[in-house]
């Protein structure tokens, strides 16, 4: 929790840079998921494979901390028996990634106070942990990525988060001396306004 609000002030004082390079999603999905196949085991919620060797343009390590967030979620907000699948898609110069999972899903009712920070949308009264910052910062890092995050839900029927990034085929970043690309965008106004 520290560390996301931390990210979210540096990202509000536009001091969060982001190293935008080529990253092969299936390496990164692949070492996701690994990382949270313990916690699938232990909610015995099943996790799809990863996705094919695609190529975007983002932060790897800001990737990593999304994908890291939805798929957690996926898990902890599903059924005993659910699935969580990460997917990848081309979409002409963008690649959709999608993570779906067969949970509770999301009251229309709530859809509106989605990405409203510290808003648990219900889950207080549970034994689930969390702060409610958790798509609040998804959605703002893979903004500052160039890219979208959109969210379809229905209760009792499960939650699909499409993000949208730009392809790394036939794109060229300039490098940095580090290697990467850098590039920092504005994100006014404040993430609260999202």
């Amino acid at each position: 929790m520290v560390d996301d609000l931390l990210d979210i002030a540096k990202i509000e004082a536009d001091a969060l840079p982001i190293h935008i390079e080529a990253v092969d999603l299936g390496v990164l999905s692949a070492e996701v998921l690994a990382l949270l196949a313990p916690l699938a085991h232990e909610r015995n919620v099943e996790l799809g494979p990863a996705t094919a060797p695609v190529h975007v343009l983002a932060d790897r390590r800001r990737l990593r901390q999304v994908l890291i967030n939805l798929v957690t979620n996926g898990v902890r907000y599903n059924r005993p028996g659910g699935t969580v699948a990460v997917t990848a898609q081309l979409d002409g110069s963008v690649v959709v990634i999608a993570v779906r999972d067969t949970g509770r899903g999301i009251p229309a009712e709530m859809l509106g106070r989605l990405f409203t920070p510290f808003d648990r949308l219900g889950a207080e009264g549970t034994t689930e942990s969390g702060a409610g910052l958790g798509l609040v910062l998804a959605r703002t890092l893979t903004v500052a990525m160039g890219g979208t995050l959109e969210v379809t839900t229905a209760a009792g029927e499960g939650t699909t988060i499409d993000m949208r990034l730009p392809t790394a085929n036939g794109t060229h970043c300039a490098p940095t001396p580090d290697g990467s690309a850098t590039r920092r965008r504005r994100l006014r106004p404040s993430i609260t306004q999202l």
